[in-house]
């Protein structure tokens, strides 16, 4: 499997190729909501609309042009759906050196897309974004997601070799990309926290130090690579009752276009305010488990904590008196409770409390 994105050569055949893919035109229609534009509530409006898109895909002809569009695409989204989006660390770096962000995973697509709105503002260039070969199953949404400098870690195969050989790609892609001083992000741990605890994977630094191994002992990692761990928070997660529903029971089968389905619902329902946070960069000498723990303890102590977060803290430790204090808290979780099982919603509770948890014990 390709590991790299797409570059500015292949850019106008992959759109041509994007506009003659019925799926990707279906999903397209589909989601022209007419309840999020008067134009689009006229008849024939759909057609029309659909047509000018058609038409603004046609004049893009580099990777620079596609994420103008993109960036279009987000600024709406953030309009829409976010109440306040902030983000604060981005001061202590430097435009001009190549950085790996390692973020908690929160959002399939929206945790590097929003990383990317906040560094573009700052006069940064735009990431290279891992993303597991799960999102790439569907052709019309690799194409889309390769477009948009997202690049390829493959971890199946059919023999552990294969296995092996398609890390260490992924490993000296990542090194090319930084020690061309370009900038990388990739998630802390493979797959979405779904319980509200951001946990580093030792083994995603064991792959991005394999290519390295002859060059540098994994201890001189920070030394060799600029490490800044990003911690983001949304006040309302779109997802929360689907990931509770996966905790309570891990035999759901996931369907062929689940992974669409969370893209979308993460892009376009509400998610109140929304703060990413660019922590410190990490420098020292350390065992991957000692600095998956480093990352931890970045990512809990920098995040920030809304309404939701501690209502639900105090919630399920038994103070409802002051739970009720955080009245957008209690507001969202009136108007979920009604549609969840006691069960589910305990679940949702947690995905909100733990943050909250997990930022004490690293004051204590």
């Amino acid at each position: 499997m390709r590991i790299e994105p797409y570059n500015d050569s292949e850019t106008k055949e992959v759109l041509l190729r994007l506009l003659n893919n019925e799926e990707f035109i279906s999903f397209v229609k589909t989601n022209l909501n007419p309840n999020r534009s008067k134009f689009l509530s006229l008849p024939g409006s759909t057609f029309l609309t659909l047509q000018l898109f058609k038409s603004k895909v046609r004049k893009i002809n580099t990777i620079d042009e596609f994420q103008t569009q993109v960036k279009k695409v987000l600024e709406s989204v953030i309009k829409q759906t976010i109440d306040d989006f902030t983000f604060s660390g981005l001061e202590k770096l430097d435009p001009k050196k190549g950085y790996l962000f390692i973020g908690n995973h929160r959002d399939i697509t929206l945790d590097s897309a929003l990383c990317n709105h906040a560094i573009v503002s700052e006069g940064f260039s735009t990431t290279y974004n891992a993303i597991g070969d799960n999102l790439v199953n569907i052709d019309w949404m690799g194409d889309l997601l390769r477009l948009n400098k997202s690049f390829i870690i493959s971890r199946s195969g059919n023999t552990k070799k294969e296995i092996y050989n398609n890390l260490m790609g992924a490993s000296k892609y990542i090194f090319q990309l930084l020690s061309t001083k370009n900038l990388v992000w990739i998630a802390q741990r493979q797959g979405r926290s779904k319980d509200g605890i951001d946990k580093t994977d030792p083994a995603v630094l064991k792959m991005i130090h394999m290519q390295q191994r002859k060059n540098f002992d994994f201890e001189d990692f920070t030394e060799n690579i600029n490490i800044v761990p990003c911690s983001i928070s949304y006040e309302f997660d779109p997802l929360d009752k689907e990931k509770a529903k996966t905790l309570i029971n891990s035999n759901i089968q996931k369907t062929p276009d689940e992974d669409v389905k969370h893209i979308f619902k993460g892009i376009t329902e509400k998610k109140g305010f929304v703060h990413l946070n660019f922590c410190p960069q990490i420098k020292g000498k350390f065992s991957p488990e000692e600095l998956a723990k480093k990352i931890d303890t970045s990512i809990h102590s920098n995040f920030q904590l809304w309404d939701s977060n501690y209502y639900c803290y105090y919630m399920l430790a038994g103070n409802s008196k002051k739970a009720n204090e955080f009245t957008r808290g209690k507001k969202y979780f009136d108007e979920l409770s009604s549609a969840m099982t006691n069960k589910e919603l305990e679940y949702i509770m947690l995905q909100y409390a733990n943050p909250v948890k997990l930022k004490e014990k690293n004051y204590e």
